[in-house]
Protein backbone atom coordinates (compact mmCIF):
# COMPACT_ATOMS: atom_id res chain seq x y z
CA UNK A 1 0.00 0.00 0.00
CA UNK A 2 1.22 3.03 -1.07
CA UNK A 3 1.40 6.32 1.59
CA UNK A 4 -1.16 8.20 -0.12
CA UNK A 5 -3.23 4.80 -0.39
CA UNK A 6 -2.23 4.78 3.75
CA UNK A 7 -3.37 8.13 4.37
CA UNK A 8 -6.62 8.04 2.14
CA UNK A 9 -7.60 5.27 4.66
CA UNK A 10 -6.68 7.25 7.79
CA UNK A 11 -9.25 9.66 6.69
CA UNK A 12 -11.67 8.09 5.24
CA UNK A 13 -12.05 5.52 8.88
CA UNK A 14 -11.44 9.21 10.64
CA UNK A 15 -14.65 10.60 8.80
CA UNK A 16 -16.47 7.54 9.46
CA UNK A 17 -15.74 7.44 13.07
CA UNK A 18 -16.72 11.06 13.71
CA UNK A 19 -19.84 10.74 12.06
CA UNK A 20 -20.24 7.16 14.13
CA UNK A 21 -19.42 8.81 17.41
CA UNK A 22 -21.54 11.96 16.70
CA UNK A 23 -24.72 9.58 16.16
CA UNK A 24 -24.11 8.04 19.20
CA UNK A 25 -23.57 10.69 21.70
CA UNK A 26 -26.46 12.17 19.73
CA UNK A 27 -28.24 8.97 20.73
CA UNK A 28 -26.87 8.90 24.51
CA UNK A 29 -25.43 5.23 23.70
CA UNK A 30 -22.67 6.43 26.58
CA UNK A 31 -22.88 6.93 30.28
CA UNK A 32 -21.30 10.47 31.29
CA UNK A 33 -17.50 9.68 31.46
CA UNK A 34 -17.15 7.48 28.28
CA UNK A 35 -19.65 10.15 27.04
CA UNK A 36 -16.99 12.96 27.89
CA UNK A 37 -14.27 10.94 26.55
CA UNK A 38 -16.35 10.71 23.48
CA UNK A 39 -17.51 14.33 22.92
CA UNK A 40 -13.57 15.20 22.99
CA UNK A 41 -12.40 12.63 20.28
CA UNK A 42 -15.15 14.29 18.63
CA UNK A 43 -12.78 17.73 18.58
CA UNK A 44 -9.67 15.69 17.55
CA UNK A 45 -11.16 14.15 14.39
CA UNK A 46 -13.22 17.01 13.71
CA UNK A 47 -9.46 18.63 13.14
CA UNK A 48 -8.71 15.55 10.59
CA UNK A 49 -12.19 16.39 8.93
CA UNK A 50 -11.25 20.01 8.73
CA UNK A 51 -7.56 19.43 7.78
CA UNK A 52 -8.22 16.70 5.70
CA UNK A 53 -11.23 15.14 4.69
CA UNK A 54 -12.97 18.70 3.63
CA UNK A 55 -10.00 18.84 1.48
CA UNK A 56 -10.22 15.81 -0.24
CA UNK A 57 -13.92 16.83 -0.42
CA UNK A 58 -13.40 20.08 -2.12
CA UNK A 59 -10.94 18.71 -4.61
CA UNK A 60 -12.89 15.46 -6.02
CA UNK A 61 -16.40 15.65 -4.41
CA UNK A 62 -17.47 12.59 -6.36
CA UNK A 63 -15.14 10.19 -5.89
CA UNK A 64 -14.69 11.32 -1.85
CA UNK A 65 -18.33 10.33 -1.33
CA UNK A 66 -18.18 7.05 -3.15
CA UNK A 67 -15.33 5.80 -1.07
CA UNK A 68 -16.75 7.06 2.09
CA UNK A 69 -20.01 4.97 0.92
CA UNK A 70 -18.01 1.96 -0.19
CA UNK A 71 -16.17 1.78 3.52
CA UNK A 72 -19.16 2.97 5.58
CA UNK A 73 -20.93 -0.47 3.84
CA UNK A 74 -18.20 -2.30 4.07
CA UNK A 75 -17.62 -1.10 7.97
CA UNK A 76 -21.48 -1.92 8.13
CA UNK A 77 -21.52 -5.65 6.74
CA UNK A 78 -18.32 -6.61 8.69
CA UNK A 79 -19.88 -5.48 11.71
CA UNK A 80 -22.99 -8.15 11.55
CA UNK A 81 -20.17 -11.19 11.64
CA UNK A 82 -19.43 -12.17 15.09
CA UNK A 83 -15.48 -11.20 15.93
CA UNK A 84 -15.08 -15.22 16.33
CA UNK A 85 -16.16 -15.70 12.59
CA UNK A 86 -13.89 -13.21 11.40
CA UNK A 87 -11.35 -15.96 10.89
CA UNK A 88 -13.54 -17.30 8.27
CA UNK A 89 -13.84 -13.51 6.54
CA UNK A 90 -10.08 -13.19 6.93
CA UNK A 91 -9.66 -16.67 5.03
CA UNK A 92 -12.50 -15.60 1.89
CA UNK A 93 -10.62 -12.43 1.31
CA UNK A 94 -6.96 -14.09 0.82
CA UNK A 95 -8.66 -16.61 -1.72
CA UNK A 96 -10.35 -13.27 -3.32
CA UNK A 97 -7.08 -11.95 -4.13
CA UNK A 98 -5.60 -15.02 -4.72
CA UNK A 99 -8.87 -15.68 -7.27
CA UNK A 100 -11.07 -12.70 -8.05
CA UNK A 101 -12.74 -14.26 -10.58
CA UNK A 102 -14.07 -17.49 -9.14
CA UNK A 103 -15.03 -16.01 -6.00
CA UNK A 104 -17.04 -13.50 -7.79
CA UNK A 105 -18.31 -16.32 -9.57
CA UNK A 106 -19.26 -18.35 -6.42
CA UNK A 107 -20.82 -15.15 -4.72
CA UNK A 108 -22.66 -14.68 -7.67
CA UNK A 109 -24.36 -17.95 -7.64
CA UNK A 110 -24.93 -18.02 -3.89
CA UNK A 111 -26.43 -14.29 -4.90
CA UNK A 112 -28.70 -15.64 -7.67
Amino acid sequence: MTTQDKITHIVINSELLLNRLQDSVAEKIFKQALKNKAKNFIEELKTVEHDWYDKFFDHKEDSTCDVYDVYSDFINEIATVPIYEMGNIIHIIKAYRKDRKSIEGIVNKINR
